[in-house]
């Protein structure tokens, strides 16, 4: 994605304060958790602005090997990794240059720098904006996969580290659903043969098969007692199965 989405009424929000302090000439800084959109949003504060890591810039001001004469303004990522921003930002101060920074975590610091501030919700605050992400990726996952027909889009979203997570888990699930039999034996093969230690014993290994089967038989059948009798066991035993494993019932 080479834009902010904005299509929730939060993220809608964010990108009109965004908007509006790129005609403003103050410093701005832009907080939200990892992969919320917080780089493409500085792009919308500074549009024509070069952007930087902290840790680059700090280094290109060390060595000289950039010239703040000729810049206006400057986008400069994840800021939260500098112990100390006092330094780096007098001298861009006395340059007035326009700093447009972003961080995961806010510090009292930028108070002293950061005329403007602008927090950027999750996406677990965005329902819209994650609609959109899941059918960007999904077609993503489609043309990297080689995928023309249609798939199946009922996919479990991870949200817990946001775009990262939310790609993350449409891709695994379209490529799960392409798997044959054979490439599941090789990929267990392979695994097996990098984890395998002497003190791995049989049983424990079992748990890779035992645990799956019993997760898949419990969302395929309506009662444990259905799911005993396609198992070819009892129901106590189906029923220790289930706690030996550490599974709900």
């Amino acid at each position: 994605m080479d834009s902010f989405i904005a299509l929730s009424p939060a993220s809608k929000d964010v990108l009109k304060i965004a908007t509006l302090s790129s005609t403003l000439p103050v410093n701005c800084i832009i907080l939200g958790e990892k992969a919320v959109g917080k780089n493409h949003l500085a792009k919308v504060v500074a549009p024509n602005a070069k952007s930087y890591t902290a840790l680059d810039f700090q280094k290109a001001i060390k060595s000289k090997t950039i010239d703040l004469n000729t810049i206006n303004e400057i986008i400069i990522l994840d800021i939260h990794k500098l112990g100390s921003i006092n330094q780096l930002m007098e001298i861009l101060e006395e340059k007035s240059i326009k700093v447009v920074a972003t961080a995961v975590t806010p510090k009292e610091s930028y108070k002293n720098f950061f005329q403007a501030q602008i927090e950027v919700p999750p996406l677990r605050d965005r329902p819209q904006d994650v609609e959109f992400l899941k059918q960007e990726y999904i077609n993503e996952a489609k043309r990297v996969f080689l995928i023309d027909e249609n798939i199946n889009e009922d996919i479990e979203l991870d949200l817990s580290n946001n775009a990262i997570s939310l790609k993350k888990s449409i891709f695994k699930s379209i490529l799960f659903d392409s798997l044959t039999k054979n490439d599941i034996i090789n990929i267990l093969e392979k695994f097996l043969y990098k984890e395998f230690e002497e003190t791995s014993s049989y049983k424990e290994l079992l748990t890779l098969f035992e645990v799956p089967l019993l997760k898949a038989g419990k969302r395929k059948f309506k009662s444990q007692l259905q799911m005993a009798k396609a198992f070819g066991i009892n129901r106590n035993t189906l029923r220790k199965k289930f706690i030996g494993n550490g599974i709900d019932e």
